[in-house]
C-alpha cells in the first residue's frame, strides 16, 4: 500500500482505540502519535519511503492534512535514526547469529516480519528512554503507552501490505509462507477508502458515546467494544481483499 494510505488506516484505527480516553489528552495524543509513526517505519527498508518525508503526497484536504500536519514533523527523524542505528545493524547482527537464515537489506523483509517488529520497538525504547533522561522528561508509563501503539502501527502496515498481491512473509527469514491479498498497490483505492470511512465513523461515534450520557459505560469497557468492531472491521477488510496463506 501506499504511506498516506497506511498512515489514514492506522490513524483512524488508533483514534477509534483512544476516543474513550479523550479526556486525558495526554495519553491520547501520545498513543495516536505512536501508531502513526509506526504505520510507516515498517518502509524504513525501501529507498524513498514515506517515512522520510515531512510531507505525505496525497493528504492536502481535511483530516489527511491536519494528521500530516501534526505527524509530518516528526517522520524524518525517526525514519533515519531507525535506518541506520536500528535497521541496517539489527540486520546484520541476526545475520550473524543465525547462520542457516538470512535477511536481506531490500523491501518487506527483515522490517516487515514480527522478529523485526519486537527488535525495532524494543530498540527504539531504548534509545528514547536515554534520550528523554537526558532531556529530564523521561515517564515510564507514556514511553510504555507510545512504544505500544507504535508497535500497534508497525503491526497494522504488515496487515496492510498483508492484503496486496506481494503479502508478506510474517515470520520471515525462518518460514517463506506468506499472507497475501488481491489488492494492487497504487490502484485499489475504493476498498481501503471504504475502512477508513469505517473506522473515522466509528471514532467519531466512540468520541459522541464517551461523551454523553445516553451511552453510560466506563472507559474501559467503551474501548474493549471498540476494539471488537475495529477488529471485525478489519477481517471483513481482509475478507474481501482475499487474503490468504500461500506458500
Amino acid at each position: 500500500m501506499l504511506g498516506r494510505q497506511h498512515l489514514m488506516l492506522s490513524a483512524a484505527t488508533a483514534a477509534a482505540l483512544v476516543a474513550p480516553f479523550i479526556e486525558h489528552t495526554g495519553l491520547a495524543l501520545t498513543f495516536f502519535t505512536g501508531a502513526c509513526i509506526g504505520s510507516l517505519i515498517p518502509d524504513v527498508d525501501a529507498h524513498d519511503a514515506a517515512i522520510f518525508h515531512r510531507d505525505l503526497k496525497g493528504l492536502n484536504h481535511g483530516t489527511g492534512k491536519m494528521v500530516n500536519g501534526f505527524i509530518g514533523p516528526m517522520l524524518p527523524f525517526f525514519g533515519y535514526t531507525t535506518k541506520y542505528l536500528i535497521y541496517i545493524p539489527a540486520v546484520k547482527f541476526y545475520n550473524f547469529l543465525f547462520s542457516s537464515y538470512s535477511f536481506q537489506e531490500k523491501h518487506r523483509s527483515f522490517s516487515h516480519s514480527v522478529l523485526g517488529v519486537f527488535t525495532m520497538t524494543a530498540l527504539t525504547g531504548i534509545y528514547l528512554a536515554s534520550f528523554l533522561s537526558l532531556l529530564g522528561v523521561f515517564i515510564p508509563f507514556y514511553l510504555g503507552t507510545f512504544l505500544l501503539s507504535y508497535m500497534l502501527g508497525a503491526f497494522l502496515h504488515m496487515l496492510q501490505d498483508s492484503c496486496t498481491k506481494s503479502g508478506i512473509a510474517w515470520n520471515s527469514p525462518f518460514s517463506r509462507t506468506k499472507l497475501k491479498g488481491k489488492l494492487k498497490t497504487g490502484k485499489s483505492k475504493l476498498k481501503p477508502r471504504i475502512l477508513f470511512t469505517f473506522l473515522a465513523t466509528l471514532a467519531a461515534v466512540t468520541l459522541y458515546l464517551g461523551n454523553t450520557s445516553i451511552y453510560a459505560l466506563p472507559a474501559v469497557q467503551l474501548a474493549a467494544q471498540t476494539l471488537l468492531v475495529s477488529i471485525a472491521g478489519w477481517l471483513v477488510f481482509m475478507h474481501f481483499s482475499r487474503v490468504k496463506l500461500e506458500k
